[in-house]
């Protein structure tokens, strides 16, 4: 929950301004080492603010950092209390390791070895502290004023174990109904022990049926090698210092007002320049189209970039056509793909009717066919798909039948807000697919990033922006079940942004080292299923994806296999299943590891090694 992460952010900035280890804010407040790790993560919410200002008065905190964490703590309490019976348990044993990285074993505060077989009923919910009694609604039943005699004030200890037993029933009964998501629902982590890889199961909400499995599983398949794509956000040609599959050329100076700032009049200088730095690192580019000239749609509204372009398609689409028709001659077999505009549902970018957007896309797709025929077509790409109404414009384009000239559907899937979790994308293109499906209209996506409409001001702090990106890439792999196929990530090169991967002329930025780490990763294996939770024999929470080797090409259970494993929020552990013998951290560093060890997953994934 976000007032969890708020208290634990304000906790974990104090720690490290301290300077002091866990196990020396543990020494001087009298709590337990694992008690202050689980506090400064968001793992659970101290029972009282007294714990809080204890740990916050070692590290240093003032009377301002205290007023600041009473609010943080007051909302995280009454946040905690209010989800108390939906079926999320807490844990003791997540732990991190000197480097900030979660730990590859948990501690000693660690509860006895879980059975080999999940059991056949979730667990009661394990309490991070007492809370005061609440019934749930559908057991709050009328009582009569006159109590009968086992509530009757001389008859106390019978009172209290029925209220007990009427509790605990209720919440047992709450788990079993929320316990088991789907897994590809939202949900953060859990922080609960699990299984060894085999076994569990997803509960069919329509019918309330058990299953095992994962979320989807084909034949090994190879990635699109531009699937890690990233959206350039400079003008200077550079590219960037860490592995990528591919460049998307918007917000680097080469729209169509600025290519063509007068009629027939063209400045190729800074396309030029990000052509040639992406084939100098042989990068397969996507341009983008869009942002018509002034000159060309005069009484159009203004977009929010400096030059003189517009929002609206131009008043004679002659003009549309030579355009296109001079960038897809000039860059014949330099550029790979081509979006034929940004950011539709943002009237800051595209004002015009769907019919006119559809007749823009036939023109193009005829043009660029004859003149490029290898060259690759996503339609314009859409956004505002939270929202009831981006999904309503995005099937009023579906109805023109211009998805017929395209090879792909670009989309503009991204979380809830600027800082929300990567998982939500997942969500978001499962609406999208209903759009589609509704219509009858297979399309694979590639997904361009967040919309124009999600600038809100959000910022990631340091500690979630490593892993955030990441994260982004996992889900797009998740996300294939609603034929996802490439994602490109917002964005490189600019400090203004949510996230910032690589500033221009400087080093990669931790969240860029780690893009780089996921792709050598990934680069050359086959994906074949993910999954989450029980549906894979893993804790509630736990998101996995599975590749074999790159010249695997049918399923072999008994070969070499390779998974990734992460949280959307915090910690789950769990024993490795036979083969498991190495284990990678998005963060650097790898270990040797056995079958049978348990390992603490979190929000920073991690890649397990399987021999044959």
């Amino acid at each position: 929950m976000s007032e969890t992460h708020e208290l634990a952010d304000l906790l974990q900035e104090l720690k490290e301004r301290s300077g002091r280890s866990y196990t020396a804010l543990a020494s001087r407040t009298g709590l337990s080492r694992s008690s202050v790790h689980r506090y400064c993560q968001g793992l659970t919410v101290p029972a009282s603010f007294g714990t809080v200002e204890r740990i916050a008065r070692v590290c240093g905190a003032g009377q301002g950092e205290l007023d600041r964490l009473y609010g943080a703590w007051a909302r995280a309490d009454a946040a905690a209390t209010g989800t108390a019976a939906t079926g999320t348990a807490t844990t003791d044993a997540a732990t991190m390791d000197a480097a900030g990285e979660p730990a590859a074993e948990p501690p000693a505060e660690l509860p006895a070895e879980p059975p080999a077989e999940p059991p056949a009923e979730p667990v009661p919910l394990r309490r991070a502290r007492p809370r005061p009694l609440s019934l749930p609604r559908p057991l709050r039943l009328p009582l009569p004023r006159t109590l009968p005699l086992p509530f009757s004030r001389h008859r106390p200890r019978s009172r209290t174990l029925l209220l007990a037993v009427i509790v605990a029933v209720a919440v047992v009964s709450a788990v079993t109904f929320d316990g088991r998501p789907d897994p590809g629902g939202e949900g953060g982590g859990t922080t609960a022990s699990g299984g060894t890889g085999s076994g569990g199961g997803t509960a069919d909400r329509s019918s309330g049926q058990r299953t095992d499995g994962p979320y989807w599983a084909l034949a090994p398949k190879p990635l699109d090698p531009e699937f890690f794509g990233i959206t350039m956000n400079t003008d200077t040609g550079l590219m960037p210092d860490f592995a990528v599959g591919g460049v998307r050329l918007w917000e680097s100076e080469t729209r169509w007002a600025q290519v063509e700032p007068e009629r027939g009049k063209f400045d190729w200088k800074i396309l030029e320049r990000s052509v040639r730095g992406a084939e100098r690192k042989h990068l397969p580019i996507l341009f983008v189209f869009g942002g018509t000239p002034g000159w060309a749609a005069p009484e159009g509204p203004k977009t929010p970039y400096p030059e003189d372009s517009r929002a609206a398609p131009p008043d004679d689409l002659a003009d549309w056509e030579h355009f296109v028709e001079k960038v897809a001659t000039r860059y014949r077999s330099r550029i790979a793909a081509y979006e034929l505009w940004d950011s539709v549902g943002a009237t800051s970018h595209y004002a015009g009717s769907m019919a006119t957007l559809a007749k823009m896309v036939r023109v193009a797709a005829r043009i660029i066919r004859r003149v490029d025929p290898d060259a690759k077509l996503a339609c314009p790409s859409f956004g505002k798909l939270w929202e009831p109404e981006g999904r309503e414009l995005l099937a009023r384009f579906v109805r023109t039948g211009a998805y017929e000239f395209c090879d792909t559907a670009a989309l503009k899937l991204h979380p809830r807000r600027a800082d929300g979790p990567p998982e939500e994308i997942i969500e978001l293109a499962a609406k999208a697919e209903d759009v589609f499906r509704r219509h009858s209209v297979g399309r694979r996506v590639w997904n361009t990033g967040p919309g124009a409409e999600i600038d809100d001001g959000a910022h990631l702090s340091a500690r979630r922006a490593d892993d955030y990106a990441v994260r982004f890439y996992l889900v797009g792999l998740y996300a294939r079940k609603s034929f996802v196929e490439r994602m490109y990530f917002y964005a490189w090169g600019g400090r203004n942004i949510p996230l910032v991967v690589q500033p221009v002329g400087g080093p990669p930025a931790e969240p860029g080292r780690r893009i780089g780490r996921l792709h050598a990763w990934l680069a050359d294996k086959r994906i074949t299923s993910c999954g989450k939770g029980r549906g894979v024999g893993l804790p509630d929470g736990v998101y996995e994806c599975l590749f074999r080797p790159g010249d695997t090409r049918e399923p072999d259970p008994a070969g070499p296999r390779f998974a990734v494993r992460w949280t959307q929020q915090g910690r789950a552990v769990a024993e490795l299943d036979e083969g498991a013998h190495r284990l990678r951290r998005t963060g650097g560093g790898v270990r040797r590891v056995r079958a049978g060890e348990r390992v603490v997953y979190g929000e920073s994934p991690v890649l397990v090694e399987y021999r044959a």
